[in-house]
């Protein structure tokens, strides 16, 4: 029970997944269908974790839209 919640809250889109293999001594994990290896699978995870503490959604990030005109008061300026 703790474990679907735990899915559903941290991968609502279902891109993070792993299989045992050899009766459970290992464990293949897939992100985006790509494999990675398990402590980039937990690294995620805990990314993941984090936002939703702060919040935000667990999958998306933030854009940086960059420095302009206007944007930032130089130290010289008044």
């Amino acid at each position: 029970m703790a474990t679907d919640l735990f899915k559903k809250t941290l991968d609502p889109d279902n891109d993070l997944k792993h299989t045992e293999v050899n009766g459970g001594e290992d464990i293949d994990c897939t992100y985006k269908d790509k494999k990675v290896s398990y402590d980039d699978y937990l690294d995620i995870h805990e990314e993941r974790s984090e936002r939703i503490g702060k919040g935000k959604k667990p999958g998306s990030i933030g854009v940086f839209s960059g420095f302009g005109p206007g944007t930032m008061k130089k130290s010289y300026e008044k």
